[in-house]
């Protein structure tokens, strides 16, 4: 009888650490939706840098606001959403994203076209640290896999904002960016509607601090002392020996990636119009092949991340940027130009929900304010590398930032396989 009691709250543990598909859908969906407004600024790009005659450094300070006000703030709501779960910024971050991004082709002023940049980046940061901390509760056991489906929806989200702004641009020109705050509407109303089963996500440590050892059942706070009292080690940021050095340097590996795809996508189309000829209504299209191929490596990247660790997959996705970077400045701008931005893309966006994980295992009681790191402040200065970017390119072409891309890949490499020095399969090894 002792057995059989005993195995009852075993099987419901098992059975609570499983990810729970239809949250992890729902928080990929809203993902997808709020990075519809970052994906499609770049198809803006050539658009605004002729309606209002901008230069290179100029169109790249759009996206600097953009990177700032949507990244670089994101461990501030990660910090408050460890302290106190904020689940209402979920829905108000997805609309706000595409409200005012919506606004942008109605605009007189230059001043005001970042204005509104920055209002919708808001609402992307406002979702992101939430949204990921959400969906490590619901993961259960298989992290990778289950900030993959999170991930997965932001990076399709890349892409197909850039492809619904390209199309919204072919119908009406700019004015008819303002059809583009639907999804945002439609989706926030969805958010509220499933609010009961996004708030009952807790943290499982926080159930075991109430249950007896082997009973499962809950117990009163007056209860809860000597070994069954949370301590307060767990309860703050409690680093091992030499994770802080690590966490440092996988900021800075994101760093780089965000470099790496900030100029990738900033440059892409302006690479396509001002070098290839090609035409400024189409570079939209060019850019979502390179994100929407990012979305597939995300799928790819999240299991191989649980088989082989974290820093395995970031290593071999720097190695293999190197060769294609190179392969594609010399591709032209046809069908193998595209083939190989498709295999960039996956290759580089592959280690997204990688790098998550990564950084929730080095700071496992601050999950949203890691989450606000790796996602929000590594990935926002990619804006700052997109101005440097755009300074060179305008005293030496747009050839030339992909030569300095490419450097930034043999950085990312080095930094990767000293990682697996130190986490051969992650941080939990």
């Amino acid at each position: 009888m002792e057995a059989t009691s005993s195995a009852v709250p075993a099987g419901k543990a098992a059975k609570q650490r499983r990810p729970i598909a239809g949250v992890l859908l729902l928080l990929s969906w809203g993902h997808l939706v709020t990075d519809m407004a970052q994906g499609a600024l770049p198809a803006l790009l050539p658009v605004l840098k002729q309606a209002f005659a901008l230069t290179y450094a100029q169109t790249s300070l759009l996206v600097l606001v953009s990177n700032v006000a949507s990244s670089v703030i994101q461990p501030v709501f990660g910090y408050f959403a460890d302290r106190r779960p904020a689940r209402w910024l979920l829905p108000l971050g997805c609309l706000v994203a595409g409200l005012g991004l919506a606004a942008t082709g109605r605009l007189p002023w230059f001043s005001l076209l970042l204005l509104a940049v920055a209002i919708s980046s808001l609402g992307v940061a406002a979702y992101h640290p939430e949204g990921s901390r959400a969906a490590n509760l619901a993961s259960g056991v298989r992290k990778g896999s289950g900030m993959a489906v999170f991930s997965v929806g932001g990076n399709l989200g890349f892409g197909l904002g850039s492809l619904f702004m390209a199309w919204l641009l072919t119908l009406g020109g700019p004015k008819a960016t303002v059809y583009f705050v639907l999804p945002g509407l439609v989706t926030a109303g969805l958010l509220v509607f499933c609010w009961p089963r996004l708030n009952s996500l807790r943290e499982e440590g926080v159930r075991q601090a109430f249950r007896g050892p082997a009973d499962g059942k809950e117990r009163s706070g007056a209860a809860i002392s000597g070994k069954n009292r949370p301590s307060t080690q767990t309860a703050g940021v409690e680093w091992k020996k030499g994770t802080l050095p690590a966490f440092t340097l996988l900021l800075v590996y994101i760093i780089f990636r965000s470099w790496l795809h900030a100029g990738l996508y900033t440059y892409l189309p302006l690479y396509y119009t001002d070098y290839l000829h090609g035409n400024a209504h189409l570079a939209g299209y060019f850019v979502s092949v390179f994100l929407l191929a990012g979305a597939f490596g995300t799928l790819l990247g999240g299991p191989l991340t649980d088989v082989l660790g974290a820093p395995r997959v970031m290593a071999g996705s720097m190695a293999l940027l190197i060769p294609l970077i190179y392969l594609f400045l010399h591709a032209g701008g046809g069908l193998a130009a595209l083939v190989l931005l498709a295999f960039i893309g996956a290759a580089l966006i592959s280690t997204f929900s990688t790098t998550i994980v990564l950084g929730q295992q080095l700071m496992p009681h601050r999950k949203g304010l890691a989450s606000g790191f790796t996602i929000g402040f590594g990935v926002g200065t990619g804006g700052v590398g997109v101005t440097l970017l755009g300074v060179l390119a305008d005293h030496l072409g747009v050839p030339a930032v992909f030569h300095a891309l490419n450097l930034l890949a043999v950085a990312g490499l080095a930094l990767a396989l000293f990682l697996i020095r130190r986490f051969p399969r992650g941080a939990e090894s």
